[in-house]
């Protein structure tokens, strides 16, 4: 911590107390004047016992202690500094199988002649598989037809470095228990015919209200984190262990926009979180998110959890915490016009922590009915999920291997209907150079399973965060 100006104060101060100090006691203990007239007042000559040298060092200390004390006072907390500035880099590589996408079509519905008659376009597989950064962008979504969508990546399957983005966060007191966030996020991209192509996101744009002195009820306001599941802790390229997203994090990592709360019970054993928000918590890039409402409905959304510190039942796992949660979702669905249809999605997560040690995981399911009219897309998630263990092998490095899988149809009228059947196996490395410098390495293993035919589209990536 940088000192205050006044502490250099500190050896001129103190040479001050001891020379008057001096000088106060030197002038007590001098005899009466010999100039004085002979009735002079007596008491002068009644001199006290001359103050020991112990007892004057004990005197200087407590002057300079408590001199020392009103100087700290002065000080100002580093904690309650009213501005401070965040965020990262994070730059990368990828190698993709294929053509880099991760999916393909149906033509002439040879692979699902279920659906002859019912579909314009079948396309079986997981477009957002070939993952290869925190944001969960694909290598490349492919051609598709009947389709104009922003490839942000758009490798064609060939390898290359990547600027992921560039993160940028302020956070501010506005109070003693105010707290406001900004965080923005610039990606640079390929642009064309004289575009740049890059562009940037706004991230969080929140109030934080905390209620209460011990912080246990807070209030939040604005764009902020979901409260479905446990994967929004880790969303951000800094924060997660490793380098991408699992197959379900669409669906739950999406910050939203309106009002949350967050209550802590019973000695923080029991968390309750809920929100009401314009759109759902999937994320943005996907079909069923909408961040200004065109409908009146509102999604709620909630989450009550159990968090047990294991080290108060075991004295050899002090610090270990393990938490199991209850997750659900419901609203009008984003996009439409009118109320008339809702997307609903519940879970279940568990967690147990330690100081180099995690296994997470996660199951949910969900639905929308859609609505072709209003170009509206139907969700039919089935069970899906993951299990992913991370472990610090030394301070210097560590490992990931997340095991999980993906069942969901996805369509839009008579138009066109995605069959996802993918299950992957990640595993990864971690290697912490300092505070500021995480290097870090994953392969994902991409598998289809059922009738969905077996795609090219594995992916090596590589992610080198600076944070700041």
């Amino acid at each position: 911590m940088r000192l205050p100006w006044v502490w250099w104060l500190n050896p001129l101060l103190v040479g001050l107390v001891l020379g008057v100090s001096g000088f106060a006691a030197a002038e007590e203990a001098m005899p009466p004047s010999l100039n004085d007239e002979p009735g002079a007042d007596l008491e002068r000559v009644v001199v006290e016992a001359p103050e020991t040298a112990e007892d004057r060092v004990t005197r200087l200390e407590n002057k300079v202690q408590a001199l020392e004390q009103r100087i700290t006072e002065s000080a100002p907390d580093e904690a309650s500094v009213p501005l401070t500035v965040f965020g990262y880099i994070d730059f990368g590589f990828f190698a993709p199988q294929g053509n880099g996408s991760g999916w393909v079509q149906d033509v002439g519905n040879l692979i699902l002649p279920e659906y002859d008659g019912r579909y314009a376009w079948v396309f079986l597989g997981d477009i957002l598989a070939p993952t290869v950064n925190s944001r969960g962008d694909a290598a490349d979504l492919g051609d598709s037809p009947g389709s104009d969508r922003f490839d942000s990546v758009g490798s064609g399957g060939a390898p290359g470095f990547i600027v992921n983005e560039v993160n940028l966060g302020i956070r501010a007191g506005l109070g003693e228990r105010l707290l406001a966030t900004a965080s923005i996020n610039f990606v640079p991209r390929t642009g064309s015919e004289f575009d740049l192509g890059d562009y940037f996101n706004l991230d969080l744009a929140q109030l934080e209200w905390v209620i209460d002195d011990e912080a246990k009820y807070s209030l939040f306001v604005g764009k902020f984190d979901s409260v479905f599941g446990i994967e929004y802790k880790e969303r951000r390229a800094d924060d997660r262990f490793g380098v991408t997203p699992s197959l379900i994090a669409r669906y739950t990592i999406g910050t939203q926009l309106g009002l949350k709360g967050r209550v802590k019970l019973l000695g923080d054993w029991l968390i309750l979180a809920g929100s009401i928000t314009n759109g759902s918590s999937t994320t943005e890039q996907f079909h069923f998110y909408n961040e200004i409402d065109t409908n009146s409905g509102k999604t709620l959304s909630g989450r009550a959890s159990v968090r047990i510190p294991v080290g108060d039942f075991i004295d050899a796992a002090e610090g270990h915490t393990f938490e199991i949660g209850l997750s659900g979702e419901w609203g009008s669905q984003d996009r439409a016009a009118n109320n008339s249809g809702q997307i609903w999605f519940a879970g279940v997560d568990l967690e147990y922590r330690t100081v180099d040690f995690a296994l997470k995981a996660q199951w949910i399911r969900g639905g929308a009915p859609g609505d072709a009219t209003q170009d509206v897309w139907e969700l039919q998630l089935n069970d899906s999920g993951y299990v992913q263990v991370d472990y610090m092998l030394f301070p210097w490095l560590g490992a990931l291997a997340r095991v999980e899988l993906r069942d969901a149809f996805v369509g839009l009228g008579a138009e066109r209907a995605y069959l996802t059947k993918s299950w992957r196996f990640t595993g990864g490395v971690r290697a912490p150079i300092n505070h500021h410098v995480v290097l870090k390495a994953e392969y994902l293993k991409n598998g289809e399973f059922g009738e969905v035919p077996e795609i090219d589209n594995d992916v090596l990536t590589v992610s080198g965060i600076l944070r700041y």
